[in-house]
């Protein structure tokens, strides 16, 4: 199975590795900085809804949490030093990929020194995409259907995923469609 770092930038959403497409990956730190930057820019209502979510990404997925000491990031010579225990995380966790929207503060050359990929959001829900169409398909009509305040669909979805920069996904998914009998998600 796919692991993936993933930086607190992009940890709003698990919902296709809580269908086993991949194993997310994080730390404390991690954790922290999304919370951080959600009480920066989110609503009361939607703060506390985004820690309660972190607390149940943390308790579903107790094997993803890499805990790394202060020493092993030093040694790490990045762009953005507050950056350096994610590296630090995926490399102690021997993640396939590290998923970040910051991809200049993590030079590849670095990480190929550890056989880590990085990639944007739209990269990874790409790659979900091409692996495993057909879960990562129903994982999105999942994700869709349980949407209520309000109801969205497949158009309303791509819109959004578009807007946060996942462009190719978006328009990858406009094509997925409720599936009949033993019929694709996806149109012919």
């Amino acid at each position: 199975m796919l692991s993936v770092l993933l930086d607190a930038n992009v940890i709003y959403s698990i919902t296709l590795a809580e269908h086993d497409l991949f194993l997310p990956l994080w730390t404390p730190n991690v954790l922290q900085e999304a919370q951080e930057a959600a009480s920066r820019t989110l609503p009361d209502a939607a703060q506390q809804a985004f820690r309660k979510r972190l607390i149940m990404m943390d308790q579903a997925f107790p094997e993803s949490s890499i805990h790394v000491e202060e020493s092993e990031w030093s040694q790490f010579d990045l762009p953005d030093p507050d950056d350096r225990h994610v590296l630090a995380a995926a490399a102690q966790g021997q993640a396939d990929a590290l998923a970040t929207r910051n991809i200049k503060d993590f030079p590849q050359k670095l990480l190929d020194s550890f056989s880590i990929q990085v990639i944007t959001p739209d990269d990874l829900l790409c790659v979900l995409l091409r692996r495993n169409p057909e879960a990562t398909a129903s994982a999105i009509r999942e994700l869709i259907d349980s949407r209520h305040r309000p109801p969205i669909n497949i158009p309303d979805c791509a819109k959004r995923l578009e807007r946060s920069g996942a462009t190719q996904f978006a328009a990858a998914i406009a094509h997925i469609r409720q599936p009949f009998g033993n019929h694709s998600y996806f149109d012919q």
